[in-house]
């Protein structure tokens, strides 16, 4: 059975990815390419396994949506400072990729993706700050947002990389990643689990609430919010608000 979210918005499958069927869009957020490398410049050496994954991952979402638009919600690459060789390399084969499969891709840029206009210019995709279609708006989240000001009627947003800490009865913690979504000031706001392999999340049922990465969720009642878990290619679990979590 598939899962949606307020009725108009599908999870896929049991990936950190939605589709919108009246836009026939795909949406994900932060992939954070080029994560191992700049690991390995700080001394951190991992393998360099995310990009595979990922695009493993991509091909299974694709099939089931095939045609459609795609957009990615912010931090498609994880280096802060100018785009390096490596990271340069690896995010345009990302893009070469995706082009095989949707001729409308956009891009709405997060705080890791400085530097990433010359990529997508190359490419001829589309880079907004924010994204607005029909009753829609994206933002990537890691700016201030006056919810009274937007008109649109569903928010969806990325950067916090929410996930659930569950403990089992000996006291061990496992970490799942999860939608968190919910009806605030009216309006339906939907935050997407990181689609990075390395991502590890914010466990938003544990840490207190002043420190929330996303200034717009610092700002809302998050414990009002709900949370779909997702184990990848697996199943989705359903959760109660983030408040009854918490207790």
């Amino acid at each position: 059975m598939t899962q949606k979210i307020f009725d108009v918005i599908e999870i896929v499958e049991s990936f950190p990815a939605v589709y919108i069927k009246r836009l026939n869009l795909l949406v994900i957020t932060d992939l954070h390419l080029g994560y191992e490398t700049a690991a390995a410049e700080e001394g951190m050496f991992i393998p360099k396994i995310q990009y595979k994954k990922t695009i493993e991952d991509l091909k299974l979402i694709f099939k089931k949506h095939e045609g459609s638009r795609f957009l990615i919600n912010g931090d498609v690459k994880h280096e802060f400072s100018e785009t390096g060789y490596h990271e340069y390399k690896e995010v345009s084969n990302f893009f070469k990729f995706v082009k095989q499969f949707s001729n409308d891709i956009t891009v709405v840029k997060g705080n890791h993706d400085t530097f990433i206009s010359r990529i997508t210019r190359k490419f001829d995709i589309n880079l907004y700050d924010k994204y607005a279609e029909e009753n829609f708006l994206f933002i990537h989240g890691h700016k201030n947002l006056n919810l009274s000001k937007v008109r649109q009627q569903y928010i969806i947003l990325g950067h916090e990389h929410p996930s659930i800490a569950l403990y089992s009865e000996l006291g061990v913690k496992e970490k799942i990643k999860c939608f968190l979504f919910g009806e605030i000031n009216s309006k339906n706001l939907l935050v997407l689990p990181a689609f990075s392999y390395f991502a590890q999340g914010s466990d938003v049922n544990l840490i207190p609430h002043d420190e929330l990465l996303s200034p717009v969720l610092r700002e809302i009642d998050v414990d009002s919010l709900r949370a779909v878990g997702i184990i990848e290619r697996e199943k989705c679990l359903s959760f109660p608000e983030i408040g009854v979590l918490r207790e």
